[in-house]
């Protein structure tokens, strides 16, 4: 044995620990809240500048309780359920930007989750370059 593999033990021991208790968190998180958007991605071709689709918000809570949606999206600033049975919420956007939606308890504002919109351009075809310049023999 040498010198160094103690101190290589000592390290994955070290990001063992770290990853276990970030797996935790994520695993408690998880547990109070389910909140998906369909779909969960635009595409707009280079040219466009605005990406017009109708999105699909569906959350599932363990515990009866009424809940508000927040955003970035400005016509969507705040919206809240009326009814506890309400699990879905179809809305419209017009944005060229991605758009954060969070899940909130209408009582306390706790962050129950989170879900993201990203807008992405489509990539042009990229023309495809000569390696050889055109004055070459070979």
């Amino acid at each position: 044995m040498s010198y160094k593999e103690p101190k290589v033990y000592h390290l994955l021991g070290i990001l063992i620990l770290i990853f276990s208790a970030f797996y935790a968190k994520a695993d408690t998180l998880t547990g109070q809240a389910q909140f998906s958007a369909t779909p969960r991605l635009c595409l707009i071709d280079a040219g466009d500048s605005i990406c017009e689709i109708d999105i699909k918000l569906n959350w599932n809570v363990d515990t009866d309780q009424l809940v508000c949606i927040i955003s970035n999206y400005p016509s969507l600033s705040r919206w809240c359920s009326d009814s506890i049975n309400e699990r879905s919420l179809q809305i419209s956007v017009k944005t060229n930007k991605n758009i954060h939606f969070v899940l909130i308890n209408k009582n306390n504002n706790k962050e129950l989750a989170d879900v993201l919109l990203k807008v992405t351009t489509t990539s042009e075809t990229k023309v495809r370059r000569r390696y050889r310049n055109p004055w070459s023999l070979f």
